[in-house]
């Protein structure tokens, strides 16, 4: 395989597939990217074996010497390319020992490869799976409102995702960590003729937003019994490359996400009207002085007026009044201060509303202008 391109054409490429790829593997032949060049096109893949990403670009007449292809590592690959000067033209060409040697201008580096029969690919068959029409735009916001509520590390494994539902006319995200449940919904139509049900790992997440746009292009999500896959196109930054096609594939993690439904409180009697920004501003200075690995922060309601305290073992205390809309009987709650920031910086109003029930109740938190956001978080337990 020989190829002739320029550096920010292959950078380009590259870029779109290195998040998939992991630094330390235990398949070596993983921490490298499979190069595929033809007469036509380049085709770069990435892949954990969790989750697959395969980048497509049409070449230029002749950039293509001799169609073939490899595997190379990835990140001394990309750091290689990064480092050379805007205008570098790259002549990369496998040799028949099967080294990787790149050549630009006075710099020649030489690469070991692992045969590219040997990248183990993810199945992407999902013909007889679900398919949903859904615009990126809207995709991109479910999982920007909803992925903070993640679990990390937990050994309820099916909460470490993002749950996707879909019907006839709705596709819903919802993610929980035990503490808070942050649910989105937007329009799309599907195949489905019942509830389907998928959860979407974490790292698949985060690279689904890294790859999405705020275009209304329409993208359609097939679901399978074990695969997620859509086809994303992205802009190139190289003016002279035509548009980067990305097959994106993660495996689903194999649970059973809870009733959420069971989760959202119904019928709280208490309702609270606060000023966003204001609110958050306010918590912000409060915490800082809040216990720091509990990071509970007080909230006592009184009519038309909220009191925020903190304070910790070293006896530091912060209080903060504030003017609210509530007219029932006064009540105290305690919650964990960053819980309720990382609901208050997806909410995007002026104003924030919270239903309450009672003190040791969880806490409904919505956008009084957005009904397909819903957010609950529960109190501490004092």
């Amino acid at each position: 395989m020989r190829l002739k391109i320029a550096k920010e054409s292959l950078l380009n490429v590259l870029s779109l597939v290195g998040g998939a790829v992991e630094r330390r593997h235990t398949l070596n032949i993983l921490s490298n990217v499979k190069i595929q060049a033809n007469a036509q096109e380049l085709r770069i893949t990435g892949s954990d074996s969790e989750v697959e990403l395969v980048a497509m670009t049409t070449l230029a007449e002749g950039a293509c010497v001799q169609a073939g292809e490899t595997t190379v590592p990835a990140r001394k690959l990309m750091d290689i390319c990064k480092s050379l000067p805007n205008a570098a033209l790259i002549d990369l060409q496998i040799t028949e020992d099967q080294r990787c040697i790149l050549k630009t201008g006075n710099s020649r580096f030489v690469l070991g490869t692992l045969p590219a029969e040997d990248y183990p690919l993810l199945t992407t068959d999902n013909s007889q799976g679900t398919k949903i029409q859904v615009t990126e735009r809207e995709l991109k916001r479910l999982f920007e409102k909803t992925a903070f509520a993640m679990a990390v590390q937990d050994v309820r494994f099916y909460l470490t995702g993002t749950l996707l539902e879909i019907d006839e006319t709705k596709l819903r995200a919802v993610t929980t960590d035990g503490h808070r449940l942050a649910l989105c919904e937007t329009s799309a139509s599907s195949t489905a003729t019942q509830a389907v049900q998928a959860i979407v790992p974490r790292k698949a997440v985060g690279e689904l937003q890294r790859l999405l746009s705020v275009e209304d292009n329409q993208l359609t999500l097939s679901i399978g019994r074990e695969l997620l896959n859509v086809t994303i196109s992205t802009p190139s930054r190289d003016k002279e490359q035509g548009d980067i096609t990305v097959r994106f594939t993660t495996k689903l993690i194999d649970g059973k996400f809870p009733d959420y439904r069971r989760v959202i409180p119904r019928g709280g009697d208490k309702n609270v009207m606060i000023a966003h920004d204001v609110f958050k501003q306010s918590l912000q200075r409060v915490a800082i002085l809040s216990n720091e690995k509990l990071r509970g922060v007080f909230l006592h309601f009184n009519a038309d007026s909220l009191q925020l305290r903190a304070n910790n073992p070293e006896q530091d205390e912060a209080i903060e009044d504030l003017a609210i809309q509530y007219q029932n009987t006064p009540m105290e709650m305690s919650f964990n201060a960053q819980y309720l920031l990382e609901v208050l910086s997806v909410l995007d109003s002026d104003d924030v509303s919270m239903t309450m029930t009672e003190a040791n109740q969880s806490v409904l938190v919505q956008d009084p202008s957005q009904q397909d956001q819903t957010y609950v978080v529960m109190p501490m337990r004092v």
